[in-house]
């Protein structure tokens, strides 16, 4: 077997709770994260609730990073380095233990938040907006806006906090964000170019603007319960979700070397594009059977490998039976024999981050052999007809498994975790 690229540290923060043994064991337990909004008055909007992060995990973060904080104006930032910060100290891992010129930065993220005020406030009646008078006064904007909150200032964040000098990027794929990021690291790592990789995602739309954007794209859920449907016939639409995950990649050798204990192995990558519709996925699966096989040849397995599928599992009326499809084209007679989940039913879609924490659900499969069910799913739909572990958490051999991102405009990643060996 060729060097495998060890997943040696785990973060998360999502409306499951603060770190990465609370989500889990929540998730294990099909509890869900989905309550109304408090963030901002939502009473307006034709939505029940969402996977936001709770006062409780705020409070949490604000005992870990008091500094940042209180002055960070942006939350998917401030999930951002706490994930990061409770990866690298899972990992065992601190500036030192490392070449800086030898560790990188990946993130998924979002695009930012404009905020309404910022233009407001410089907009002139009979002129229209005065450029000229918000270029002088730019230091005025929201602390949570674009103009402080660029997208990679997540990255840059993380890679000053660690000192990671070494190959850096910010992936702005929309939902396979994340999943492409930790690809990424992944194939930095094989390539020789880092021996560690801190990658991951994070997100919040959990605002005003983004909230009407999901529900003018008609993929927002307007049940009258804040619920996710994965695969059920009365399923509405996603629920948005918000938080960070982020995981240390290593080298079999350096983490062999400082004796680190993997939770798993990353073994494959497959990334793809639909190239059919900006908010629609193929019909066929087109993409998305593409980066599913990929991914497992690129682990050099076969399909017959793999145990078990953390689903984009969305809860749309588009997603679910087109997912179902292509995992049927790719495993074939064995697709009846997987087992099946939706992180989503239980957090939400965490859009540009979604597939960092399902890839920490996944790697946790892996590695204690059980995997989460998929909540709410009640009246399944007949084109939605796999086993999705509706019953409760399953404990099962998982020697490999898949997770899949797939993302607007057609843009797909798949995962591959096996055991380490």
């Amino acid at each position: 077997m060729s060097a495998q690229v060890f997943i040696t540290g785990l973060g998360m923060v999502t409306s499951l709770g603060a770190d990465v043994e609370a989500c889990w064991r929540r998730a294990l337990a099909g509890e869900s994260g989905l309550s109304p909004i408090t963030s901002f008055d939502a009473k307006a909007l034709p939505v029940a609730g969402a996977g936001e992060v709770s006062e409780e995990t705020l409070r949490a973060i604000r005992e870990r990073l008091p500094e940042e904080y209180a002055g960070e104006g942006e939350r998917r930032v401030l999930f951002a380095l706490d994930a990061a910060q409770s990866a690298m100290m899972d990992a065992g891992m601190r500036p030192g233990d490392y070449a800086p010129e030898r560790a990188g930065a990946v993130m998924g993220t979002g695009l930012s938040s404009y905020r309404l005020e910022d233009f407001a406030a410089w907009a002139d009646p009979e002129n229209g907006f005065d450029a000229t008078r918000f270029a002088k006064e730019l230091e005025m904007t929201q602390a949570s806006g674009y103009f402080n909150n660029p997208p990679e200032r997540a990255t840059s964040l993380v890679a000053e906090w660690f000192e990671l000098a070494g190959p850096a990027g910010t992936i702005t794929s929309a939902c396979a964000a994340a999943g492409q990021a930790i690809g990424l690291g992944m194939r930095m790592i094989r390539r020789g170019e880092a021996d560690v990789v801190l990658c991951g995602g994070a997100d919040s739309m959990i605002h005003p603007v983004g909230m009407a954007i999901f529900l003018l794209l008609g993929a927002a859920s307007k049940s009258k319960d804040p619920i996710c449907r994965p695969f059920d016939r009365r399923r509405s639409g996603l629920a948005v979700g918000e938080g960070a995950g982020v995981v240390v990649l290593e080298s079999e050798a350096h983490a062999r070397g400082r004796g680190a204990a993997p939770y798993a192995a990353l073994s494959g990558y497959g990334a793809s594009m639909d190239a059919h519709q900006v908010t629609a996925p193929h019909p066929a699966g087109r993409g998305a059977v593409r980066s599913m096989g990929e991914a497992i040849e690129d682990a050099g397995l076969a399909p017959g490998d793999v145990a078990y599928v953390n689903a984009h599992g969305t809860g749309t009326k588009l997603n679910d039976p087109v997912e179902t499809r292509a995992i049927r084209e790719v495993f074939g007679a064995r697709a009846d024999a997987l087992a099946v989940s939706s992180s989503k039913s239980m957090i939400g879609h965490l859009i540009a981050a979604c597939g960092a924490p399902e890839f920490i659900f996944t790697a946790l499969s892996v590695a204690h052999d059980i995997v989460h069910p998929t909540t709410n799913l009640e009246n399944p739909d007949p084109k939605c007809d796999l086993d999705y572990v509706a019953g409760g958490a399953r404990e099962m051999p998982v020697p490999a498994a898949i997770t899949n991102s797939f993302g607007f405009g057609g843009q797909n990643a798949t995962l591959l975790v096996r055991k380490a060996a």
